[in-house]
């Protein structure tokens, strides 16, 4: 039996993992949510339920304890200017009171990019991976890395639906040329059930996704999966702060998720290993065009 720890199981990649986890009738599963009574409102889980923070490293202590992995996808983007700071506060707690209860293993769900033209958002889950994996001696951590995330739910995938729905004719900025590599959220999913058990010495950094394309090439073939004809003519002169207000405009989105994702489409966020494939070999990707008529099926 597997004693597992899910943190951020609220949130949209958590949720998911959830119910995949709960299936596994070797894995002992445990959630870490802020407000217990607030989580139990709904159907109750057949996980425990630990309540308490990152930031609270007594409540961590009881939660991390008799863990053998726990899975860690917290971030604070929606805590405001303070973000990277907390981001940092959160990683060294949890890594700190990991290795004081002898976890053996995290997995931490990150973003594909580098440091040197990362944006503040992209640079913060960075930090958090290299945090996270800087005690190799003491833990070992599975780092993942993704790209655009395509599923049904998924912020960046609802705003490339909602545009691609509402404008037939797209003036852009010219961050639409940047390269990227999107992922589908089932393989996602399944990359992190995978990790738990992968067999690895040591720590493991793993990019994955499907193929390198623009986010024009995202826009059009999310349009022929549609059904749609669309025309994407970009400009130079849409600020990144205009970018974000034209996103909002055309995607039911909150501004802050929108800025995220210009800031983010500046660098390219492309696959820099190999080890989805050496590590990973039972996943193969869905091609893009797939993934997203997964999405628009709702899944």
């Amino acid at each position: 039996m597997m004693n597992i720890l899910l943190t951020g199981a609220t949130g949209y990649i958590g949720g998911k993992l959830y119910q995949e986890l709960e299936k596994d009738p070797a894995v002992r599963l445990r959630l870490l949510v802020r407000d217990k009574r607030k989580y139990l409102r709904g159907t109750p889980p057949s996980a425990e339920v630990a309540e308490g923070s990152t930031f609270d490293k007594n409540s961590m202590r009881l939660a991390l304890r008799g863990i053998d992995v726990a899975y860690y996808l917290i971030h604070s983007m929606a805590a405001g200017a303070d973000f990277e700071k907390l981001d940092r506060l959160s990683a060294w707690n949890f890594l700190e009171v990991a290795i004081e209860e002898k976890v053996r293993r995290i997995v931490y769900l990150g973003g594909l990019g580098n440091r040197a033209t990362a944006s503040r958002h992209l640079l913060s889950r960075i930090e958090t991976g290299e945090i996270l994996s800087s005690r190799p001696q003491s833990i070992q951590t599975i780092w993942l890395r993704a790209g655009i995330i395509i599923g049904a739910g998924s912020a960046s995938f609802e705003i490339i639906r909602h545009l691609v729905h509402k404008i037939p004719v797209m003036t852009t900025p010219r961050w639409v040329r940047t390269m990227t590599q999107p992922i589908s959220v089932h393989d996602v999913i399944r990359y992190l059930v995978e990790a738990k058990g992968v067999e690895v010495t040591g720590n493991l950094m793993v990019d994955i996704g499907s193929e390198r394309m623009t986010f024009k090439e995202m826009l059009l073939g999310t349009a022929r999966v549609m059904g749609l004809r669309r025309h994407i003519i970009p400009v130079p002169l849409l600020t990144p702060r205009l970018s974000s207000l034209w996103l909002v405009l055309f995607a039911p989105v909150p501004y802050r998720i929108a800025r995220a994702l210009v800031d983010g489409l500046k660098s390219e966020t492309t696959i820099t290993n190999i080890n989805a494939r050496k590590f990973f070999p039972q996943i193969r990707p869905l091609a893009f065009e797939k993934a997203v008529e997964a999405a628009l099926a709702g899944a």
